[in-house]
């Protein structure tokens, strides 16, 4: 099954803002972003998570990378928050009461560098 999904690069005083997930086996940070609906461009898609996971209303500044995951393709976008709003943690439709979204946090860019998504931001904007 392939399903394409979207990703955001939020940056603020040279931190990056990130979701932790928790599975049953696993527990990781990541970029805000999930998959895209039927009919919707990935540039929607993004914004659309952004609000349901973070709870931020954000506009797309620019594209940044294209990456291949397990189920597909996924694009990273650097987007902007709107109306100066704070993040707080949002939740996944999709999850339903099985919620793996369990944080939201700044973190500093230089001490995710070996993030896989994080690494990719930075060489898109010359930040390494």
């Amino acid at each position: 099954m392939s399903r394409a999904r979207a990703c955001a690069a939020i940056l603020k005083d040279n931190c990056i803002l990130m979701v932790k997930e928790i599975y049953n086996d696993k527990t990781f940070w990541t970029l805000p972003g999930g998959g895209l609906e039927e009919g919707e461009s990935y540039e929607e898609a993004v914004i659309r998570e952004v609000k349901e996971e973070v709870n931020l209303d954000v506009e797309v500044v620019r594209f940044l990378f294209t990456n291949t995951y397990s189920e597909g393709e996924e694009k990273c976008f650097l987007v902007r928050v709107l109306h100066g709003a704070e993040p707080t943690l949002g939740y996944d439709p999709e999850a339903g009461n099985n919620q793996t979204l369990s944080e939201v946090k700044w973190h500093s860019i230089d001490s995710m560098e070996n993030d896989l998504h994080v690494s990719k931001v930075m060489l898109a904007l010359s930040l390494k």
